[in-house]
């Protein structure tokens, strides 16, 4: 089956809004990420310590960590959603002078 490709700035819109509300959860898990702590939830035994300083690396270190791969998603994420939003505004451009063209000087 296949489906038509419809590209319009409101499509290009839409995307953008998608784009947007998944940064939005991303930012809650981010923060909820942040605000979480373990302090001395694995004991006081060397192996608890251990666990729990490795435990707070993955979620709280700086590279590669769950927060430090979260900013990097709503980067992306963020970056994609100016994507569309320039293409819908080159479409609507586009468009707008093609049929601006098209009626001051009738199709060809």
């Amino acid at each position: 089956m296949t489906r038509d490709l419809i590209t319009d700035a409101h499509q290009a819109e839409r995307c953008a809004q998608a784009c947007s509300r998944f940064v939005e959860g991303l930012d809650a898990l981010s923060y909820s990420v942040t605000q979480s702590t373990l302090s001395g939830g694995f004991g006081t035994l060397p192996s608890g310590l251990a666990l729990e300083r490795k435990y707070s690396d993955l979620t709280h270190g700086p590279e590669g960590s769950l927060r430090s791969v979260l900013a990097a998603h709503i980067a992306a994420v963020t970056n994609l959603r100016e994507a569309f939003l320039e293409a819908g505004r080159g479409y609507k451009e586009t468009e707008d002078d093609s049929t601006s063209r098209i009626g001051n000087t009738g199709p060809r």
